[in-house]
């Protein structure tokens, strides 16, 4: 039996954050960094710092990026200032600020141009994947409709055969009284236009859900949750009447044979035994009726 597989791609995409909580944890995380090198007095601070850079701008983008840049910046001017006034250097701190400085700002936009365009490409392949997965869903349920009439094929009944395992049904089988005749004396066109207009009627009766072009011009309807009242009312507005279809020189008559049984689709009655029953009911009323194919 066909069944329907389902593929989720999940994209390592970090959930979006606000702003103000992208900063929070920069700042905590440098704060933290700053601390540590601080405590223990680190010789060479901005190897630390410049891991805690690298962190936040691959993280946050650049408002974290920018703003761990700024710290940096701050405690590296802190750090190699005379007398850690922020604003003394001499020659050789003024040259390592100004590489320090330099670094920042090539590490600060190398690392969150990749990140953009990281996550550029993840919003890109998730909107292709959401595309696909709409594009599938459209496939499969057009592989289960019967282009002509706009029910359910036989491949939807193969699908949905669990669906009505332990409910109780009623499965009619109906097909067009001599349906040959109409083609061969009014063209195929007015034939498939019968079938149009019966899957439209049963469709509209028993709901779309429940119907099944089970081939040529016979149809299937297994409805669950009637009572055999309901379920002969719905008959009767179906079949009660012939359904007159307009063709060149006037209208043709479109009359139904049937036959349907009730019951439990389970283990000691399987759905498809029900269905053999119902469409053997179906080619009795047509043989009391006199009616050919």
């Amino acid at each position: 039996m066909a069944s329907e597989e389902k593929i989720d791609v999940k994209l390592p995409m970090r959930p979006a954050l606000p702003v103000w909580a992208d900063l929070l944890i920069t700042a905590a995380c440098m704060g933290l960094l700053i601390f540590i090198v601080y405590q223990f007095k680190i010789p060479n601070p901005n190897m630390i710092l410049i891991a805690g850079l690298v962190i936040c701008s691959s993280l946050m983008g650049y408002p974290g990026g920018i703003l761990a840049g700024l710290i940096m910046l701050g405690y590296t001017l802190y750090f190699f200032s005379e007398g850690n006034d922020f604003v003394t250097f001499g020659p050789q701190n003024t040259r390592k600020v100004i590489v320090s400085l330099v670094g920042i700002v090539v590490d600060l936009i190398f690392v969150c141009e990749l990140k953009r365009r990281r996550d550029a490409a993840f919003r890109e392949i998730r909107a292709l994947t959401e595309a696909l997965s709409e594009d599938n869903r459209r496939l499969q349920e057009a592989s289960e409709v019967d282009g002509l009439t706009k029910i359910h094929n036989r491949l939807a009944l193969r699908l949905r055969y669990p669906g009505y395992k332990d409910k109780d049904v009623h499965v009619m089988m109906l097909d067009i009284d001599d349906f040959k005749q109409i083609n061969d004396l009014h063209g195929h066109g007015t034939g498939d236009r019968a079938l149009a207009e019966t899957g439209r009627l049963l469709a509209e009766t028993f709901g779309r859900s429940h119907c099944y072009r089970y081939g040529g011009d016979e149809f299937l309807v297994i409805a669950p949750g009637l009572s055999d009242a309901e379920f002969e009312d719905k008959l009767r507005s179906v079949t009660a009447e012939p359904l007159e279809l307009p063709v060149k020189d006037g209208k043709i008559d479109i009359v139904y044979s049937y036959g349907y049984v009730q019951g439990k689709a389970d283990a000691g009655c399987p759905l498809r035994d029900m269905i053999s029953q119902a469409d053997e009911r179906m080619y009795a009323h047509k043989h009391e009726k006199g009616t050919g194919r």
